[in-house]
């Protein structure tokens, strides 16, 4: 039978351990200058070293790896007589002339509390010649009084630079040659794990061979493929529900489950997430070019109440599939809901609805419209456009925007208006709150007890003009700006909200 890569190329010097410096460090000196401790605990994710670490230091002490070597599996062998028996051993049976004797404890988190407490006696005054070394990925999970007779090493996850390094040796040596992209996607997936990227990449190999994809990839992971992704955000703009479905009867033959699916689904709109409203996080930079391509294109036809709203979708099917008796018709519906917006009855959904049906957020002009006031405001609207003679034509982007991507902007715009106004006048501007009332009008909503800003905004056109300039200097959109004052809280604005909604969908109970 072959050896698995990762037993194969499992480090046995220092030198050869992957991503742990500082316990390297650590232990090379304590072993140059002959003080190591008598009791160690390793903790950090798993396949990172720990256990490694943990036979290079028996070896360096010359221990025998028969006679001088005991491993434990704590997590079978968690029980008080366990304990019991090895503590006999400690102190009965007798290392090599003159060696050190060398107890890894694995996953010792799992130890009973009263194994644990069985342990301290020995784990704190062992004879001379033993070193204990305990190993967790859970080290919150160990009894205080454990650590506090420990020397305490934390392993981090080792980088995806890294684990591709170490891949691509691997690859060399075994004539096993993949795709810089691939490798890139197993480590990403390895999630710091150097252990399962070598067991990702032999399989992928054996799998597949030299001429891997990435969607061959996602196929052993049980994961959507690229092609299916671009399917799905092509359905949401065009609300195709056949072509949608059409790629879950094929997630289901290719043996997907729901959860599998859903889990890809979560994890692609948490990206697009980050990317409309972080988009300089690093967890984006590791993406895959044609990941993050379609990503890019997808943040273009899906604006960001779109996305919250598909967000809340995830979040509820992700809480309640693992319970339901029909994950598939669970899984369906949902995505249905994602597809059509006037399936859903919740109240994301239907504000959504509501917006459609008034005319917002979509790529046409829109027509003129009367506007009626609801009893949310005061009977002082005020309108606001540019008055002074001189002001220059706004600079507009090339580039259009949807006023549905506006909180996006709106922390941007804030910035670069902190830079032109006075610190009074950036203060006016941040008490406010911004909201999108139609397709080309922003409205300026005043807290009803603040009746000063209220008339410092009506007179102070500077903040006005340069709110509008910024607008149409980031989103290239033309707008205007309405200044209301607030005269109901906002419970009743949800209420009413409510109301209208149940009201123009006949929803008798949204919750």
């Amino acid at each position: 039978m072959q050896q698995a890569l990762y037993r194969k190329y499992r480090p046995e010097k220092l030198t050869e351990l992957v991503g742990q410096e500082e316990a390297v460090s650590l232990i090379s000196q304590q072993i140059k200058n002959n003080n190591l401790g008598h009791a160690y605990l390793f903790s950090g994710p798993r396949g990172v070293g720990k256990t490694s670490l943990a036979r290079i230091i028996a070896t360096q002490l010359g221990c025998d790896p028969i006679f001088d070597i005991t491993e434990i599996d704590a997590a079978s062998n968690n029980k008080v007589d366990d304990i019991r028996d090895m503590n006999e051993s400690v102190n009965f049976i007798a290392s090599s002339p003159g060696q050190k004797r060398v107890y890894i404890l694995d996953e010792v988190h799992m130890l009973s509390n009263a194994a644990s407490n069985a342990f301290l006696k020995t784990l704190e005054e062992p004879p001379e010649h033993i070193i204990f070394i305990l190993a967790t990925t859970e080290p919150e999970r160990v009894l205080e009084t454990v650590k506090s007779r420990t020397t305490h090493i934390v392993f981090k996850k080792i980088s995806e630079v890294e684990i591709v390094k170490t891949l691509e040796k691997i690859g060399k040596k075994e004539k096993m040659i993949l795709d810089v992209e691939v490798l890139n996607t197993i480590a990403t997936f390895s999630d710091g794990s150097l252990r399962d990227g070598i067991n990702l990449f032999e399989q992928t190999f054996n799998t597949f061979g030299k001429k891997s994809t990435v969607d061959d990839l996602y196929g052993i992971l049980g994961k959507l493929s690229t092609k299916e992704f671009e399917t799905i955000v092509n359905s949401i703009e065009t609300q195709d529900t056949a072509a949608v479905l059409t790629v879950l009867r094929d997630a289901y033959k290719k043996g997907l489950q729901p959860r599998d699916i859903m889990d890809s689904i979560s994890e692609f709109f948490r990206n697009m997430f980050y990317l409309k409203y972080l988009p300089s996080d690093t967890k984006l930079e590791n993406l895959t070019p044609n990941i993050k391509g379609l990503l890019e294109v997808a943040d273009k036809k899906i604006n960001a109440k779109q996305l919250i709203r598909i967000l809340d979708l995830i979040d509820n099917i992700n809480h309640n599939l693992s319970n339901s008796t029909s994950q598939h018709l669970k899984l369906e519906l949902f995505l249905m809901k994602v597809i059509k917006p006037e399936l859903g009855t919740d109240v994301k959904t239907i504000s959504y609805r509501v917006d459609l049906l008034e005319g917002r957020f979509s790529n046409e002009e829109p027509s003129p419209k009367i506007t009626q006031e609801t009893d949310l405001q005061k009977e002082q609207i005020i309108p606001v456009t540019s008055t002074s003679k001189n002001t220059k034509k706004k600079n507009v982007t090339s580039k259009k925007e949807s006023l549905g991507n506006f909180d996006v902007f709106w922390p941007k715009i804030l910035e670069e208006m902190k830079k032109e106004l006075t610190p009074r006048k950036f203060s006016y501007i941040t008490a406010v709150s911004a909201e999108v009332e139609e397709e080309n009008i922003i409205n300026l909503i005043v807290d009803k007890e603040n009746e000063f800003l209220f008339e410092e905004l009506k007179k102070s056109h500077e903040i006005i003009d340069l709110l509008t300039s910024m607008i149409a200097k980031m989103m290239g959109l033309e707008i205007v700006v309405k200044i209301t004052l607030s005269v109901k809280t906002k419970i009743n604005n949800k209420e009413k909200g409510l109301s209208v909604a149940q009201e123009i969908f006949d929803v008798k109970d949204l919750t």
